[in-house]
């Protein structure tokens, strides 16, 4: 029974990380009073994904280096960890452009056993007009593209304007199967958490709530709901993220962190 219930998890897990990382999305508004300057070159955060004691697989992001024109590339991985009879791997790169957190390019890899998914898209933000590819389409052109930002960009911006205590903004995630409202509120809530990759120290964190339309088949009854906390600090950095589930809670846990001159809040 634990066997089946671990492969269970690991399959959901897998879908519900997929559908937060791999959706691309266009987001109303991206904008508060002060914005922190979170990309750095070379930064790599991993996190272990968890259910309860349970290790479901492993995200890794890392940032590369922002180039002349202020793009820069953003690389997420995540792999199931050792369940028998599922094997899934994904492969996320990003072109954000810095000066407004929008999306110019996304390209991802997936293998799920002897599936494999590859997706692309091309943002041209004078034409507004998306480029997109993936298994079964080839370069389709969608006009009339505000700019858009995908989940991982999210994330960049959930950091970037973690001190907008208050707000609240709402984004649109967007995949084959059209488009899906994510709302995100910047709460004045504190808290300190332990952190794996500082030997389990506390960190004083700010708490960001969110909410994702997952549809209503989601794997192991996930509403959606997610929690994220960040460092109270410039870098801003996510030290936890809670994925609601029917029962409990998915949660990706920082385990390890590369990130220059990083001195955690306490």
């Amino acid at each position: 029974m634990q066997h089946y219930f671990k492969l269970v998890l690991g399959a959901a897990v897998a879908a519900i990380v997929l559908s937060l990382f791999s959706a691309f999305g266009v987001p109303s508004s991206c904008q508060a009073q002060t914005r922190k300057n979170v990309f750095q070159t070379g930064e790599e955060l991993v996190y272990n994904v968890k259910y309860g004691f349970i290790k479901l697989g492993t995200v890794v992001i890392q940032t590369g280096s922002i180039s002349p024109d202020g793009t820069v590339a953003a690389h997420m991985q995540f792999w199931t960890a050792n369940v028998p009879f599922l094997n899934v791997k994904t492969s996320v790169t990003d072109q954000y452009d810095t000066h407004d957190m929008t999306l110019r390019k996304f390209e991802e890899h997936t293998q799920n056993g002897d599936t494999k998914i590859n997706k692309y898209s091309v943002y041209d933000p004078v034409a507004k007009t998306l480029t997109y590819s993936d298994d079964q389409i080839s370069n389709k052109v969608v006009p009339n593209i505000q700019p858009f930002d995908d989940a991982m960009g999210i994330l960049f911006c959930m950091r970037a304007w973690s001190g907008a205590v208050g707000h609240k903004y709402l984004f649109h995630v967007r995949d084959r199967a059209g488009e899906k409202p994510v709302t995100v509120t910047f709460t004045n809530q504190i808290s300190n958490e332990q952190v794996a990759a500082l030997d389990d120290k506390e960190v004083r964190t700010r708490e960001l709530d969110g909410v994702m339309d997952m549809g209503g088949s989601a794997p192991l009854g996930a509403d959606g709901g997610f929690t994220a906390y960040v460092s109270d600090d410039d870098a801003a950095v996510p030290v936890l993220i809670k994925m609601s589930i029917a029962v409990g809670s998915i949660t990706l846990e920082l385990d390890k962190i590369k990130r220059q001159d990083w001195t955690a809040a306490k």
